[in-house]
C-alpha cells in the first residue's frame, strides 16, 4: 500500500473533526455544569447534536458525495458558534 499526500490529508482531516467534536463536548459540559448549578437554559443537549454532524467526516466512507458531507460539517459547526455565543451570553449575563 503506498502511502499518497491523498491519504495523509484524509487522516488529518478525521483527526482535527474529532478533536472539534470533543471541544464541541466539552463546551456541551460546560453548559450542562452551568445550567444544574444556576438553574440558566443554556440548551446543552444541542452541543451533542453539533458534535456528531461535525463527525460527519467518517461518512466519507459511505457517501462520496464531498459537498453533502462539507454542508453537514458546516451546519455542525455553525450551530456550535450559535451555541457557543448563546452560552457565552448567558454565562456574563449579557443580552
Amino acid at each position: 500500500m503506498t502511502m499518497t499526500y491523498s491519504f495523509f490529508a484524509q487522516v488529518a482531516h478525521l483527526y482535527t473533526g474529532i478533536l472539534i467534536s470533543i471541544i464541541i463536548l466539552i463546551m456541551g459540559a460546560i453548559g450542562y455544569f452551568y445550567q444544574s448549578k444556576f438553574n440558566y437554559k443554556t440548551y446543552y443537549q444541542l452541543f451533542i447534536i453539533a458534535a456528531f454532524l461535525t463527525l460527519s467526516v467518517f461518512l466519507h466512507f459511505f457517501i462520496s458525495n464531498y459537498v453533502l458531507i462539507q454542508l453537514i460539517e458546516m451546519m455542525g459547526l455553525l450551530v456550535a458558534v450559535i451555541l457557543s455565543i448563546k452560552l457565552y451570553q448567558t454565562m456574563t449575563g449579557s443580552n
